[in-house]
């Protein structure tokens, strides 16, 4: 018997309608399972994209005793230059510290105003060529005698250092936890959503048990039987995997520019490249989930 594709996306088309209600819990268990994953994606990279703006922005600043000796500050600048790892070197005095904190409180003129003098101390800022780099540089720093002649705290001269090395491993800990947390939700949701299309493939074979049986009578191939069954999978799974795409482009398109919007100091942002894996990983997603779940239920169910 030949096979006529019409004949069959028709016949899966119908199931589908006769069995909607069955169809529409396959269609949203399959919507959120791949919403998961597209959101997983999607929130890695935004979170790659911020510790890389984290890192670009990490530093050492070494603060200075008031009367620190300036031959000492100069030794302990100058061996920071030479040292591989150290992009620049730059010497903030106190006036200019103090300048820049005003500046970062300008929305607070009562912080500003309760100042009395300048409490404030001068600092060595150390740029460095790899935010990796920091805590070797940090310790390399307070192993310097220089350092520890200038250090605006002798009594505990590590305290006289200041990066942000630590939010950065911060960072990647909240990214790990996350990673995890939406494997497990994405494979409970993967099986929930072969169960659903598994469910709903059974109950149209039973709907159709005599037309199938007369299908067999007159020598109709087993692919010719079997196939609207797997189309009617493949339709909830591809509608769920759209659903779930859609969704994403949505917050791509108008939440992002707002969140970057609010976070104006921070350079966050998804490559387009990454909306691409994500659209073609819901798509080749969703088809395979809806021909796994139909090809179970008609094992299991489906005797020819």
């Amino acid at each position: 018997m030949s096979i006529n594709p019409l004949y069959l996306v028709g016949e899966a088309a119908t199931s589908f309608k006769r069995n909607w209600v069955m169809s529409l819990g396959a269609i949203i268990t399959i919507f959120l399972s791949l919403l998961l994953v597209g959101i997983s994606i999607y929130s890695g990279a935004l979170v790659n994209s911020l510790v890389e703006d984290v890192e670009s922005k990490v530093s050492i600043q070494i603060f200075i005793l008031d009367d620190a000796p300036s031959q000492d500050i100069e030794v302990l600048q100058r061996q920071l230059q030479n040292n591989p790892l150290v992009k620049t070197v730059s010497f903030t005095t106190k006036e200019e510290a103090l300048e820049k904190f005003k500046k970062t409180m300008e929305q607070s003129p009562e912080v500003i105003e309760s100042i009395e003098g300048n409490p404030l101390p001068a600092s060595l800022d150390v740029e460095l060529n790899n935010a990796q780099d920091v805590e070797q540089v940090v310790e390399e720093i307070k192993g310097t005698d220089a350092f520890l002649r200038i250090a605006d705290r002798p009594d505990d001269p590590s305290k006289s250092l200041n990066y942000g090395q630590e939010t950065v491993r911060r960072l990647f800990a909240f990214t790990n936890v996350l990673r995890y947390v939406g494997i497990a939700f994405v494979t409970m949701l993967a099986l929930v959503s072969l169960i659903f299309i598994n469910n709903t493939i059974r109950l149209a074979i039973y709907a159709r048990r005599a037309e199938i049986g007369i299908m067999r009578l007159v020598g109709a191939s087993n692919w010719f039987i079997r196939a609207p069954f797997i189309l009617e999978g493949v339709f909830q799974a591809l509608i769920g995997a759209l659903l779930a795409l859609l969704a994403i482009l949505a917050f791509h398109v108008w939440g992002l520019p707002r969140i970057k919007q609010a976070i104006a100091f921070m350079q966050i942002s998804v490559p387009g490249t990454v909306m691409w894996q994500i659209s073609l990983l819901l798509i080749l997603g969703g088809i395979a989930i809806g021909i796994v779940g139909s090809w179970i239920a008609m094992r299991k169910y489906l005797k020819v």
